[in-house]
């Protein structure tokens, strides 16, 4: 009998001793979030390669503590419904690149928990955000937008003679618009002359650049994917012409642009990890203002000296980076 209560008691200890280690295993087990990743542009993948290369450093590893569903395309269609998707699988957090996604992802986690984290050019104009301090909703991100008319008066510091601005353009991102707006409220206030030409196709830029008006004093580079993604051109048509190309919304100085005055883009990216980390250790998109990306001077000197252009000391001083 009394070998049978010790039994009892070693078996209901054993017990006792399991439940404990399985309660504490279940309790220490890591949750997998769950994010979804849209980048509808190719010429935004540095953003959300930053993105995604900056998590880990936050703690949220792909494989190990996080889980991305990915959608890549630039079909407007797909994209919606792979974001209804991710909604109704309940993810963690969206994170959006351009504003098309970042409008879809606001539609379709309305009336959700669900937050959303965007790069976008502007945030406020096509309503992501009431304001850059409180976005009022459940969105928040990064915000490229206000290099333009800096980009301008570092032109003039370079090329005080400049007096006609060409400009080739296509509207194929939200920002293209915004981007020329400033521009033309900048020259204004410059007194510069904008000489605009929209591109539909490569074809076009090639011809546009071919029959530029022989006044013209210098390219102005917007935020535009088809004409940033075919720099080359551009280039090569103003070296043969002795005038820089200045860019604005992207540092494009290592592609060979005279000078850029804009973010670099992996950097936005790791904003948006930073962000989004807060948001999933329980901070509330309302409490975190829309940030506006660090903007960066990029000069490069040997395309200068291949066009003749002397770019003063006290400028180069205050360059971030210089190619010479």
């Amino acid at each position: 009998m009394k070998n049978n209560r010790i039994h009892s008691s070693l078996i209901l200890i054993g017990i006792v001793i399991l439940s404990t280690v399985l309660l504490v295993n279940f309790a220490c087990k890591e949750k997998t979030y769950v994010i979804g990743f849209v980048n509808p542009n190719p010429g935004e993948k540095e953003g959300a390669q930053g993105f995604l290369a900056n998590m880990p450093k936050h703690g949220y590893v792909e494989g190990k503590n996080v889980r991305y569903i990915k959608c890549e395309t630039q079909d407007k269609k797909i994209i919606d419904a792979a974001i209804k998707d991710m909604v109704e699988k309940k993810v963690d957090l969206i994170f959006t690149m351009t504003t098309p996604a970042a409008n879809m992802a606001k539609k379709h986690t309305e009336g959700t928990n669900i937050p959303v984290v965007f790069i976008v050019y502007d945030a406020v104009t096509p309503g992501l955000a009431k304001s850059l301090i409180e976005p009022g909703s459940n969105l928040t991100g990064v915000q490229l937008r206000g290099s333009t008319e800096k980009s301008l008066e570092w032109l003039l510091a370079v090329v005080p003679r400049a007096r006609n601005i060409f400009v080739p353009i296509t509207f194929d991102t939200d920002g293209a618009k915004h981007s020329l707006e400033a521009l033309k409220q900048a020259s204004a206030k410059l007194n510069l002359k904008l000489t605009i030409s929209e591109v539909a196709t490569v074809e076009e830029l090639h011809a546009s650049l071919s029959s530029m008006p022989k006044d013209i004093n210098a390219v102005f580079i917007l935020h535009t994917w088809l004409v940033g993604s075919h720099l080359d051109a551009v280039i090569n048509e103003a070296i043969k012409r002795k005038i820089p190309v200045i860019s604005a919304g992207h540092v494009t100085y290592d592609d060979g642009v005279v000078m850029s005055y804009g973010p670099i883009d992996d950097l936005s990216g790791a904003q948006a990890a930073r962000l989004a980390e807060k948001i999933l250790r329980g901070t509330s998109t309302r409490d975190l203002p829309v940030e506006t990306a660090g903007f960066h001077l990029g000069i490069n000197l040997e395309t200068a000296k291949a066009i003749g252009l002397e770019i003063p000391n006290d400028i180069l001083q205050q360059a971030d980076f210089i190619i010479r």
